[in-house]
């Protein structure tokens, strides 16, 4: 391991490992949100004579202005289902790693390197 005072400051493993796990309750979210959403849309379609649309672009039926709505978001769905078997796949794997005793010997000095700058430069 060099000890070059300009090597990068090494991310923790177990850090990028919560931070994937972050983003995966993120995105199972987003695919709950869009569920509540998509089922709003399907009660409305259940009153159609309960709709209109305005005028302001090519006419078109209630009817289809949800299924114009709907689409867009089942097509979200499905690939943020996808998205979502990627990030658990990267989750898995990055649950494997830690660093070295010796890198993080090295972490632990640069860090406290530049606490030492920074308290120098106020």
């Amino acid at each position: 391991m060099s000890h070059n005072g300009n090597d990068p400051i090494l991310p923790v493993p177990s850090d990028l490992y919560n931070d994937i796990g972050g983003i995966e309750d993120r995105v199972r979210q987003l695919r709950r949100d869009i569920r509540v959403i998509r089922n709003q849309y399907a009660e409305l379609r259940q009153s159609p004579d309960a709709l209109r649309v305005d005028e302001l672009g090519e006419p078109i039926a209630p009817t289809d202005a949800i299924g114009s709505a709907e689409h867009p978001l089942q097509w979200a769905e499905y690939h943020l289902q996808d998205t979502s078997e990627a990030i658990d796949s990267a989750h898995q794997s990055a649950s494997r790693l830690s660093l070295t005793e010796a890198a993080c010997e090295h972490r632990e000095q640069q860090l406290e390197q530049r606490q030492t700058l920074i308290q120098r430069s106020r």
